[in-house]
């Protein structure tokens, strides 16, 4: 049996919005073989869950979060309760032993969860959907197709899509730009005109400012979040019924923008809204996220790739990264598009530097 000689580095436990009357108590660390074995009691309202994770940061600025760790036990979504165990077989992840001085963070947080700047996430359990058009998908591309099945691990993402208030904390002169016809500047409308790198300059920012881990969504992960369980393409299944959803190209945006030959199409509703909306201004999915369609299109994770999706079925936490395709996944429709973009499926890509006033983004946050 090999010794674990890290047991003395530093353990922080660690406790987020503790206003849900969620706690733990008790907690230790044990050796067990070459397991680590967290034990904790878990206290809450009855039939209460919390989301139970794990981070361990490394003298060399390193930060491993759950989905990277081989762990098992009491982790992931977990119902109050004592005795609570979570296993680590730490030689899988350090082969060599943890470093010295590494620190170490049980975290946990209600399922609906507000950062220290009040941004909202909302945590979507892990498991497995069929990503992709339907093949009686008449709006359909090829680059949505095979439809395949993907299965991801627990995550929370962005209840909304980042706004430009909350872009302004990072870079107050930011402008997502405005005209004679709409505005896109207001503090509750999504932050637009951000580039993907420009993103990851916040994501840096956040990070630093929280503590927390933070990223754009994989692609899957922007698809399972934004389906919500559901098999059809769109929130609607009559296009009068858009507008109820979803900020789209409408009559309101037609009547505005027409003369600039912007689109021969529009959806058959009034949003009420020529540019960008209010986050939340429509109905949310059944996970209870908004604007998932619609509004701004967000910036995804991962590379785009036409044929990725042949690479992908029955994978586990799928992420389709190259160095070698410059270009960066965008999901979701917008304000701006008909009807085959603002599709569950729908697929599009822009260079990682270019900036449209159309394009925002929201957050994943590492459990």
């Amino acid at each position: 049996m090999r010794r674990l000689v890290f047991l003395l580095v530093a353990i922080i436990f660690s406790l987020h919005n503790n206003a849900f009357a969620l706690e733990y108590q008790n907690a230790q660390v044990k050796q067990d073989g070459n397991y680590l074995v967290f034990y904790y009691d878990l206290i809450g309202n009855p039939n209460q869950e919390a989301v139970v994770g794990i981070e361990i940061k490394t003298p060399d600025g390193k930060i491993y979060t759950t989905r990277n760790l081989h762990l098992q036990g009491d982790i992931g979504l977990v119902n109050v309760g004592n005795n609570k165990r979570i296993y680590w077989d730490v030689f899988k992840d350090f082969p060599k032993g943890l470093p010295a001085n590494s620190k170490w963070s049980l975290l946990v947080r209600p399922t609906h969860y507000t950062n220290a700047l009040g941004m909202k996430f909302v945590y979507i359990p892990g498991g497995c959907f069929m990503m992709g058009a339907n093949p009686n998908d008449k709006l359909a591309r090829k680059d949505e197709k095979p439809q395949h099945k993907v299965c991801l691990s627990g995550y929370f993402i962005g209840q909304y899509e980042v706004t430009n208030k909350q872009f302004w904390m990072f870079d107050p002169k930011h402008d997502s730009g405005s005209s004679k016809l709409y505005t896109l500047d207001k503090p509750n409308q999504p932050v637009v005109n951000v580039s993907w790198d420009e993103v990851q300059q916040y994501i840096k920012w956040l990070i630093a400012k929280t503590g927390e881990v933070y990223r754009l969504p994989t692609e899957a992960e922007w698809e399972y979040a934004a389906r919500a369980g559901l098999k059809r393409d769109t929130y609607w299944t009559n296009p009068k019924d858009a507008c109820k959803y979803a900020n789209v190209y409408d009559e309101t945006a037609y009547n505005k923008l027409n003369k600039y030959k912007v689109s021969k199409k529009h959806f058959p509703c009034k949003d009420g809204y020529v540019g960008t909306a209010p986050v939340g201004s429509f109905l949310p999915n059944n996970f209870g996220l908004y604007d998932m369609l619609g509004n701004a299109a967000e910036w995804c994770y991962d590379t785009y790739y036409n044929k990725a999706y042949k690479y992908m079925n029955n994978k586990k936490d799928p992420v389709y990264i190259t160095p070698y395709i410059l270009v960066k996944v965008v999901r979701g429709g917008n304000w701006f598009n008909a009807f085959e973009d603002n599709r569950l499926s729908a697929r599009s890509n822009y260079l990682p530097g270019l900036r449209e006033e159309f394009i925002g983004f929201r957050l994943v946050l590492e459990p």
